[in-house]
């Protein structure tokens, strides 16, 4: 007999001091990158002699404010402290806190639409409700999180990307998905396989990959024969048809109804179950075979609402990945520097994508409909290796445990080495490569932290694995110049970078995961803010002196410019909704942030002429 505890399983880790500590966490950070976009402007209401600073953030209702204290960061950053946080209503502090009505009650002063509101409290429920799920079940410590393997370090890399409010929206999914899918749940699934047929599906390969080798691999001999079989038997022809591996939920709520009339007539033809286990990245489409570690990663269609955009696979996208795997291996393999450096580019190998019969003919359709059958197969880095080498994600870094230690400590602390020998070496082993890519190639990568795999070695960063190449990738204009045309034409982004400044380092790098490690250190380590910055500013001069025939590429892009443009991710959100668009929906940026490299250079120039 089913208990009453079993049927209500998808809610036991719905306890009033878990939800509370979640909405605290989560409140702490929306502060945080609203107040750094510009849209929560609080005022000062005294600051004390290290700089922690008080603020009172009035709401739209006069009887309603919020009160926290936050220390000063670059980058126009605030280290909010959680503890601090109070909402007080009618003069009196209140005993809990709850992030949908903190967006509620400001939604006037935001400006934001009651749709887009609506829609954002739903993707902020479903973000405290993964954060109430994580630490009900206990987050791991520091030390047995660097002591783990690197899939269970992917699992347990819960925060999500930094400066997403909603980083875990995940619409679409229900309590039952979040338990089968999601890799803070740590369990592994199989992928489900349909045949397609050929002359409506576009499957690309690298150079020098045959078609039926790369699927016997993939499945295996016995598997592809049972799959021939299933296609016999319904009395089609094998060689018309091409394989592709999908996720369940994909074809549970997409494709068995949505290509309803492609399976009647047998342009799609469900072959069965995979025999390996995969184990869901923090990007959730993307699954690494946890059967087969050296095989391919598969990163499939799942046409849920997540963090900025539904997840399914462009078309255009998957017809150039090989392509472009194809003309990046072999800029790597040209550059001495990169050789040196033993950086990993994990391919794009294969990529295939099916055209829905009816809306693949309509004109400007909203994007995700072309989006709902694809899959695209990346190298695996395990193959890679060297001995007594470990992976983890670089996001791990930024993990800090409920005893307040972060994992960044528990590596200093285990390598021996100081922390500014040990940031140094990671600086080498990570922007080296980066600003190598950049100012020699013009090819400008999103290396985040989800982007990044680091190489670890007795506890300190050797090298990078870098991944996830064609729907990250911005092109400037001398990169137009140099890809092939196919290339630049389906490529996700191209810019030609009018302002001449390193925008993908400035953002992507500075932005987008230094300020949060920087800060980090700062909490676990006492490391200061100024001294971090300083690594930074020397690895690039360094990285300079290294190359002087990039001088002229250095003073073009000048990666020492006074102030750069600011992204805003949350606030793109808050004032644009979620109105469906034809295309993919982009980035947006809005003011300017003082740079880190700058407010350094400038100290040292001072410096200087004080000891002349």
């Amino acid at each position: 007999m089913t208990s009453i505890t079993d049927i209500f399983s998808d809610t036991q880790h719905l306890r009033v001091e878990v939800w509370q500590k979640v909405n605290r966490n989560l409140l702490a950070k929306s502060l945080v990158e609203l107040m750094r976009e510009d849209v929560a402007k609080p005022q000062v209401t005294g600051k004390e002699r290290d700089g922690l600073t008080h603020f009172k953030l009035d709401t739209d209702h006069k009887n309603i404010h919020y009160v926290f204290s936050a220390y000063p960061r670059f980058l126009n950053y605030w280290h909010v402290q959680k503890e601090t946080i109070s909402k007080y209503e009618n003069g009196v502090a209140l005993d809990t806190l709850d992030v949908p009505d903190f967006f509620i009650e400001l939604q006037q002063t935001f400006g934001m639409e009651s749709f887009t509101l609506t829609h954002y409290v739903e993707e902020l429920t479903h973000t405290l409700y993964a954060d109430a799920y994580v630490h009900s079940k206990g987050r791991m410590t520091a030390e047995e999180l660097v002591a783990s393997d690197f899939q269970t370090i992917e699992h347990h890399t819960t925060d999500g990307h930094p400066w997403v409010i909603v980083n875990k929206g995940r619409i679409g999914f229900d309590a039952d998905d979040f338990k089968k899918f999601t890799p803070e749940v740590h369990k592994n699934t199989r992928l489900f396989w349909v045949a397609a047929q050929k002359r409506r599906t576009s499957l690309q390969l690298i150079s020098g990959e045959d078609c039926s080798a790369f699927f016997e691999k993939e499945l295996g001999k016995n598997l592809l024969e049972k799959f021939i079989r299933v296609l016999v038997d319904q009395n089609v022809s094998p060689e018309d048809y091409v394989f592709i591996p999908i996720h369940f939920w994909q074809w549970k709520n997409k494709l068995a109804i949505q290509f309803a009339g492609d399976i009647a007539a047998k342009y799609v033809i469900p072959l069965g179950v995979g025999d390996d286990l995969y184990s869901p990245q923090q990007s959730i489409r993307t699954f690494f075979n946890q059967s087969h570690p050296n095989k391919h990663y598969v990163k499939t269609a799942i046409s849920i609402l997540n963090t900025s955009h539904i997840r399914g696979l462009p078309p255009k996208q998957l017809s150039v990945a090989p392509q472009l795997t194809d003309w990046l291996k072999g800029m790597m393999e040209r550059d001495p520097s990169l050789q040196e450096m033993g950086i990993i580019l994990l391919g794009e190998i294969a990529s295939v994508s099916y055209a829905h019969s009816k809306y693949s003919k309509i004109e400007s359709p909203p994007y995700q409909y072309n989006e709902f059958l694809g899959a695209l197969w990346r190298e695996s880095p395990v193959n890679l290796l060297e001995p007594g080498e470990k992976l983890m994600t670089m996001a791990s870094l930024l993990y800090v445990d409920d005893d307040g230690k972060s994992v960044i400590q528990e590596l200093i602390e285990k390598s021996g080495y100081s922390t500014e020998q040990w940031l140094r070496a990671y600086l080498k082993a990570y922007l080296k490569p980066v600003l190598q890519i950049y100012y020699n190639h013009s090819i400008c990568i999103d290396p985040h932290g989800q982007n990044v795999i680091l190489v670890i070695k007795d506890y300190v960063p050797v090298r990078i694995a870098l991944q996830d190449f064609v729907g990250d990738i911005l092109l400037n204009e001398e990169a137009q110049k140099k890809l092939p045309e196919t290339l630049v034409k389906n490529m996700f982004i191209t810019s030609p970078n009018p302002e001449n400044a390193p925008l993908t380092i400035l953002i992507a790098v500075f932005d987008a995961f230094f300020r949060y490690l920087s800060n980090v250190l700062i909490a676990s380590l006492s490391y200061p803010e100024q001294s971090f910055w300083r690594c930074v500013y020397e690895i690039v001069l360094e990285h300079q002196t290294e190359h002087p025939e990039l001088k002229e590429k250095f003073e073009k892009y000048d990666i020492f410019i006074p102030e750069f443009k600011r992204l805003i991710f949350n606030s793109r959100r808050l004032y644009n909704g979620y109105s469906e668009t034809s295309d993919f929906p982009h980035m947006k940026k809005s003011g300017l942030l003082p740079n880190p490299m700058y407010l350094i250079q400038q100290s040292q120039a001072v410096t200087l002429n004080e000891d002349q």
